[in-house]
């Protein structure tokens, strides 16, 4: 399975706001960067594609 890793607090929200869930809030050891990782599938492909066309 691949990951999409979300450093973007507005899109994380937007993609919560659609119903899809991360797996997990953490941060970035090297950089220090908080992100929540959601698992790559279709809903998540066309909320992603959706939000890039707003």
């Amino acid at each position: 399975m691949k990951y999409f890793f979300c450093y973007n607090k507005s899109v994380s929200d937007y993609l919560q706001n659609k119903g899809i869930k991360f797996i997990t809030v953490a941060q970035d050891l090297k950089t220090k960067k908080v992100f929540s990782l959601y698992p790559i599938d279709e809903t998540l492909q066309k909320a992603l594609d959706e939000y890039k066309a707003r």
